[in-house]
């Protein structure tokens, strides 16, 4: 940041609707909310999670943060119930800054997350002094306002910055703590791939609780002496109109916003739009034509940064997802065993970085998932894919059981944790099925206890009331029993086909113009 104000000081940096603020002003703001955090007992080292909408106060709490050495854990504002206690207790929050709405769904949870003992608030309206009879309550705005003084804790690249929790595909969700070397060569390896320039704009209308909006967004701005301008939500009938407005180089999206945006009406300005690339979505002959803009498609995770692309300006191979990035990461496609495949045949990415620092360093507080990640010094991604001769990669298949569900990432594990509260569930679980817009829709198979006469309509009921929205199934299947092998796990790729004779309903998905 130090070196963004010297260079860019009254360049704008950061745009929400008509509101500019310059490299300046933030650089001022950020430090009054790192002290304000200082003044409120965080130091270096301590976390500090944030559960907005975007907001000019997510980036400010982030990166003020960030100046005094304190970690940032993003939380995703559909959270709730168990899986919000589950990623504030794991984190070892202490502290956390969240928007007035969500104060309700923290207080639930207050009992399972003993650490929390200060709770900031962003939003209008009157506070409680207290949250759950022990956490102190202040204003976002308060702890903003105190003296603008530049923080003085020294900060090393290799200091960390974030835990960023991934969906649990085989377990609970893990919290990948990220370092500053992470994160600047996730976003200096992006601006590589898209071919950002200096002074250059980005469009996002993604939630910075996830890594575009944040690291592949504000870093990348940063870092080029750029702009981002972020929306509160992806709006299909009004985004290209705010990529003009805001005559923006790279609009942000997700693989599931591509076919969205071409059912929208034709319109005669369809094509003329700034942006050169939408990031990020496979290529699609259709949409480049109609809206003058590539999608760049890439490979990686939160947890290695952008492992494979395309130079900007070179065509990929069709239907892969680029060359390994030789810069930052050696790569092999291997077997069970861990030795390379040969060329042209399935197996898992495996992943290791170039340089110390550069893919996150743990999963937080999970030894035990860590060593067996990072096992034989190769990072296993979970993945599968196949390299052609050229180097070119290409996508298989997930060998984890997440699911992913427009532009969301979910972990079945915990849909089903979820879905076994209701007291009438014996047992269930949830599977990926092809979906009629793109990647995922999620599908339960649910054995109900005995004597039970549980309704689709009743567990959709409490899948409403209990669980983020992206979460709730599009099916329900009702089976007398699960499929399982000789070691008792459940055989979920017999799940995905539904059974003859049972029970199966589809919620209908709701038309609105915002998605």
């Amino acid at each position: 940041m130090k070196s963004a104000v010297k260079r860019y000081g009254e360049r704008t940096f950061l745009q929400f609707g008509e509101r500019n603020i310059t490299y300046t002003e933030f650089d001022l703001l950020s430090g009054g909310f790192a002290n304000g955090l200082s003044a409120v007992g965080l130091r270096k080292g301590g976390k500090l999670a944030i559960m907005t909408p975007n907001c000019e106060e997510f980036v400010v709490a982030w990166l003020g943060a960030a100046k005094i050495g304190v970690l940032y854990v993003p939380i995703n504002t559909e959270y709730r119930g168990s899986i919000l206690a589950h990623q504030l207790k794991t984190a070892d929050v202490t502290h956390i800054l969240i928007d007035a709405r969500y104060l309700n769904r923290v207080e639930e949870v207050m009992s399972e997350v003993p650490k929390l003992v200060k709770v900031i608030v962003r939003g209008d309206g009157p506070v409680p002094s207290m949250l759950g009879g022990r956490a102190a309550v202040h204003t976002y705005a308060h702890l903003v306002s105190t003296e603008d003084r530049a923080p003085e804790t020294p900060i090393s690249y290799v200091d960390p910055i974030a835990i960023a929790f991934t969906s649990g595909t085989t377990g609970p969700s893990k919290g990948v703590l990220a370092s500053h070397c992470h994160v600047v060569t996730f976003a200096r390896d992006w601006i590589r791939a898209v071919g950002f320039p200096e002074g250059g704009a980005i469009y996002s209308p993604l939630p910075l609780f996830h890594a575009i909006a944040a690291w592949l967004g504000v870093v990348p701005a940063m870092l080029s002496g750029g702009r981002i301008a972020l929306a509160d939500r992806f709006s299909a009938s009004s985004y290209w109109d705010d990529v003009r407005g805001y005559n923006a180089d790279v609009a942000h999206g997700v693989f599931a916003m591509v076919p969205i945006l071409l059912k929208q009406p034709e319109r005669p300005d369809d094509g003329n739009q700034p942006a050169r690339v939408f990031y990020t979505g496979r290529r699609d002959a259709a949409f480049e034509r109609r809206f003058n803009c590539k999608p760049v498609e890439v490979y990686g995770s939160t947890e290695t940064g952008i492992v494979t692309m395309t130079p900007a300006g070179e065509e990929p191979a069709v239907g892969s997802s680029g060359k390994p990035n030789a810069e930052s990461f050696e790569v092999m496609i291997a077997n069970d065993d861990d030795d390379a495949v040969p060329t042209g045949e399935v197996g898992e990415i495996l992943i290791r970085p170039r340089q110390p620092f550069a893919m996150f360093s743990e999963y937080y507080g999970m030894p035990a998932a860590t060593v067996i990640a990072y096992r034989n010094q190769w990072f296993h991604s979970g993945d599968f894919a196949r390299m052609d001769a050229d180097g070119n990669i290409f996508f298989a298949d997930r060998k984890k059981d997440a699911i992913r569900r427009r532009g969301e990432n979910i972990s079945s594990y915990e849909v089903e944790n979820a879905v076994l509260r209701h007291p009438e569930v014996f047992e269930c679980a949830a599977v990926a099925v092809k979906s009629d817009v793109s990647e995922d829709e999620v599908k339960i198979v649910v054995v109900r206890r005995p004597g039970s006469d549980l309704s689709s309509q009743m567990l959709w009921e409490f899948c409403d009331a209990s669980m983020p929205r992206f979460w709730i199934p599009r099916f329900i299947e009702f089976r007398n029993e699960l499929p399982r092998t000789a070691n008792h796990k459940v055989q979920k790729h017999l799940l995905r086909p539904n059974e003859a004779g049972a029970e199966l309903y589809e919620r209908p998905v709701p038309t609105a113009r915002n998605v």
